[in-house]
């Protein structure tokens, strides 16, 4: 393989792909910024697809944007029983839709939300399908080339989970998430069900009505046995309460609260019994907080002598609604794809990074069975997911090149090399 991505990088055609990207290098920054500046939080990012879709028909291509909003190209092969390859970033940020978007720079950093994550990606990727067509490289394998919604927060992989569980549910033989910068290649998936709790009663008066059932007690019962639970290190298990909202004033038993609740593994089984766990520790949470006005009955129902409903009798309420479900994927680090990865990067003198797993839109075809990468285009960039997020210009066409080398191995050069990847056979039904 080693020796297969030394010729591939000898090629005229990849020398001339790599001057392409490099006298395109400032064209590719023009998209960057202007991509950047559409925002296109998760769910929301159609205003931001219909760009990227137009961008893409102004280069020449025919395109596809799907019902909910993943926007792609198809490359053909020049062999119709090649293998077919799905390369995207996602068009989503964790930014509201009313953020403030302005690109700055300073000190050779150029600051805005989303700059790195993932709209370096798509900027890129536009660069890429350009250098390889005027290049005319010609692969023997199918590319599908694009950006994808949903991978953001609450997006939950919806983009990949309509992609490859309702419009393509076979066909692809391999799978490639550009997101980020660098040469790090995740090959497996962090599992993680995100959950909305919600607990709720009939409120009251904070003192007229002490001795009812409070939801936010309630709650508060359950955050303290939730921080309590014993999760294994390996494979590495995680929980979290990330928001947590309800009340109406500081001298009333709140109604409803609710909070927003996080379970990661990077193993099935420890995600699932970890999920058990939970679930467990909800309900209890809300018998003990109904139980413990149950015993003091006379102490607090004065109403109750006059033949009214007691206080303690009025329960609190539980639902747990799932919000979000990403599956663990599971690739051996010898993987056919990842080894073609580690070769195409040290092909150009690069060190890759081999990471186990990561939470990405490559938890879905991985889950399913289809090789599957995270890798980093070219640049660098850092506090991702907050306002103060920045990108820097190092080594874009660099970035890019090694994306086009990776292909060309994968996908087989046409008079030159067969696909290193397989026809697959079979896949997973489900997630």
């Amino acid at each position: 393989m080693k020796d297969l991505y030394e010729r591939l990088k000898d090629l005229k055609e990849f020398s001339k792909a790599y001057e392409i990207l490099k006298k395109e290098e400032e064209r590719t920054w023009e998209i960057h910024r202007e991509l950047v500046l559409i925002p296109a939080y998760s769910r929301h990012e159609e205003k931001k697809a219909l760009r990227f879709q137009k961008m893409l028909d102004e280069e020449g291509y025919k395109t596809y944007r799907d019902e909910v909003n993943n926007v792609y190209t198809v490359i053909n092969g020049t062999d119709a029983k090649g293998p077919t390859l799905y390369m995207t970033g996602h068009l989503d940020t964790i930014f509201p839709m009313d953020t403030p978007l302005e690109v700055k720079c300073e000190n050779g950093k150029y600051y805005c939300p989303g700059i790195g994550d993932d709209t370096a990606a798509l900027a890129q990727i536009i660069g890429i399908m350009r250098a390889i067509r005027d290049a005319g490289i010609r692969f023997k394998g199918s590319l599908i080339i694009g950006g994808n919604v949903g991978e953001e927060g609450l997006g939950d992989l919806y983009g990949m989970k309509h992609f490859f569980l309702e419009d393509h549910k076979s066909g692809i033989d391999g799978f490639i998430t550009v997101d980020g910068t660098g040469n790090e290649i995740i090959y497996g998936g962090t599992g993680s069900h995100r959950y909305e709790v919600i607990f709720s009663g009939p409120g009251g008066h904070s003192n007229g009505d002490f001795g009812m059932p409070n939801p936010i007690h309630a709650m508060g019962r359950a955050i303290s046995a939730f921080s309590e639970m014993e999760v294994p290190g390996e494979p590495k298990t995680t929980f979290s309460v990330g928001v947590v909202e309800g009340g109406t004033s500081v001298n009333a038993i709140a109604g409803k609260c609710c909070m927003l609740v996080d379970l990661r593994s990077d193993g099935r089984k420890e995600l699932e019994e970890l999920d058990e766990q939970f679930q467990r520790l909800m309900v209890k949470a809300v018998e003990d907080e109904n139980n413990r006005w149950l015993k003091d009955r006379e102490k607090y129902s004065d109403k109750y002598s006059k033949g009214e409903t007691a206080l303690c009798d009025k329960k609190v309420g539980l639902s747990v609604r799932k919000i979000g479900d990403r599956p663990v994927g599971e690739q051996p680090e010898d993987a056919l794809i990842v080894k073609a990865a580690v070769s195409a990067y040290e092909a150009l003198g690069l060190t890759p990074q081999l990471r186990a797993k990561g939470s990405l839109d490559a938890n879905i075809p991985i889950s399913l069975g289809i090789p599957g990468l995270g890798v980093g285009c070219g640049g660098d960039f850092g506090g991702a997911h907050s306002l103060n997020e920045w990108y820097r210009r190092d080594s874009v066409p660099e970035g890019q090149a090694k994306l086009i080398l990776l292909l060309m191995g994968l996908l087989g050069v046409e008079g030159v090399s067969e696909p290193l990847l397989p026809k697959l056979l079979k896949r997973n039904d489900t997630v």
